[in-house]
């Protein structure tokens, strides 16, 4: 009896333990900044700032990872838009990097505050930012993949924005992912998701963001089809305390710019 006791409350211990360890992870914040332009000589521009310029200066602050996305569709878009996904460790990181901008002289030359065109062209129309907060069910973006860069990379980004019309519909879709185990079913099916996170702070809210990745678009496909017609999937999205939760969804295929780090 004594030793059963022991056993049990060694057990306890041990999943508790666990428990704390799982929730001592820190959540990691992801700054995106949308570039917005109207010709590919805008994107080409920007490209070329973002490898010798940007970047370097994104890893030199303590970033060691920076996407930097393309939608496949812009050739043909008005929109042409250039998606950066920065991963940070802590919300603190946010003020570090403002910080360091701020202590840059206007009217100095530092390349970093520097992207005019050479005729004086506007480099860009606007810059959207969107600052997200990791999901707790996945607080730190995947550092694995199946997935690697190749020298023609046929590799498919997908981005995915989901708003609500309330504050309560956003956190029942949120809790969708997490406690409903949706980040789960992701993972079972290898849809090689990047990160998942709820917007804090951006133009359009409430709001959530989260990115997979395919070999190609015909892997996306397949993908996509096994998890509309997996059985968990069709039990959770017909709870009814997830119905009606996304009021609006952003559906947008991406390549990854061969000069960034995924």
């Amino acid at each position: 009896m004594k030793k059963m006791l022991l056993a049990t409350a060694f057990t306890i211990a041990l999943i508790f333990s666990t428990s704390l360890i799982a929730n001592a992870i820190p959540r990691e914040y992801y700054l995106i900044q949308i570039y917005h332009c109207s010709s590919q000589k805008q994107i080409d521009h920007i490209d070329v700032f973002m490898k010798s310029t940007y970047l370097p200066y994104l890893h030199e602050a303590g970033v060691p990872k920076v996407g930097v996305f393309t939608p496949i569709d812009n050739d043909t878009a008005t929109d042409k838009k250039l998606y950066v996904w920065i991963p940070l460790k802590s919300i603190d990181e946010v003020e570090y990097m403002d910080q360091k901008i701020e202590k840059i002289d206007p009217m100095g030359f530092e390349s970093i505050i520097h992207l005019e065109n050479a005729d004086s062209s506007l480099p860009y129309n606007r810059i959207e930012t969107i600052l997200t907060k990791a999901f707790k069910g996945q607080a730190q973006y995947d550092k694995k993949t199946s997935l690697v860069k190749e020298k023609n990379d046929a590799r498919i980004f997908e981005y995915r924005s989901y708003e609500s019309a309330t504050e309560n519909m956003h956190l029942r879709k949120v809790h969708m992912f997490n406690e409903g185990k949706e980040i789960g079913l992701f993972a079972r099916l290898n849809f090689n998701a990047i990160f998942y996170s709820k917007v804090i702070a951006g133009s359009r809210m409430p709001n959530l963001i989260y990115m997979t990745s395919f070999k190609n678009i015909a892997d996306r496909d397949a993908h996509w089809k096994a998890f509309g017609e997996d059985a968990y999937w069709k039990k959770i999205s017909n709870a009814p305390e997830y119905l009606k939760t996304v009021s609006k969804a952003d559906i947008i295929l991406m390549k990854a710019k061969e000069y960034a780090d995924f």
